[in-house]
């Protein structure tokens, strides 16, 4: 592994050792984030497969109902009691953040009650149809959200683990080496200045205690 190339200082070596525990810490809450992660997307996985299989079950049933209501009414009595049917609200968005990760929140309210033709002219199989149409839109817009949180979770998850893997296989071993270096070559420098100092301080007990010999 390549250390860092800071020069060997005290100065730096306290950063060095500031920036791995900075490092550390930033691993263990990515290691965190990557699990709550991941507890979402199971959570989205099953519910994404209980909504697609109540969406496509109320589909079914109102392709059903619809196709019973033109036998009995006939296509262009069908067509004209749709006539009165308004326009469907649109979807509002809202957004909640899950770890900086923005979900939507979509809300999508239509009664499926209140009566929308007479009921001369008309049939049970009409009704059941656009209450089964409705409850699939419900279900199909309940799909649309947790469809996009699941794209968004995943991309994320991709991102958070890149940054895992780049703190734990580079910069952490880089700060780990990089202050393991300077910490020995710091103890050698001491220990150099330390002999320098010894040998300085012989040589000058000696050469206090020398006298010239007697001619």
């Amino acid at each position: 592994m390549q250390r860092l190339p800071l020069p060997t200082t005290k100065t730096n070596l306290l950063r060095v050792k500031e920036d791995l525990a900075l490092a550390r810490e930033g691993r263990q809450l990515l290691d965190e984030k990557r699990d709550v992660i991941l507890r979402e997307l199971f959570s989205h996985m099953d519910e994404m497969r209980q909504t697609r299989r109540e969406a496509a079950e109320l589909l079914a049933q109102a392709y059903r109902a619809l196709a019973d209501a033109c036998i009995a009414l006939g296509r262009d009595q069908v067509a004209r009691a749709a006539l009165a049917a308004p326009a469907p609200p649109e979807v509002v968005m809202h957004e909640r953040s899950l770890f900086g990760v923005v979900l939507p929140l979509l809300n999508w309210n239509v009664a499926g009650t209140e009566r929308l033709w007479s009921l001369f002219g008309t049939s049970i199989e009409l009704d059941l149809a656009r209450r089964n149409f409705l409850a699939a839109a419900r279900r199909l817009v309940q799909l649309a959200e947790l469809e996009v949180a699941f794209q968004r979770l995943a991309v994320e998850l991709r991102k958070t683990q890149k940054r895992v893997n780049a703190l734990q296989n580079l910069l952490i071993p880089q700060y780990r080496e990089t202050a393991a270096y300077m910490e020995g070559s710091l103890e050698e420098r001491e220990r150099e200045d330390m002999f320098q100092l010894k040998r300085m301080r012989e040589r000058q007990s000696g050469g206090s205690g020398w006298k010239p010999s007697a001619a």
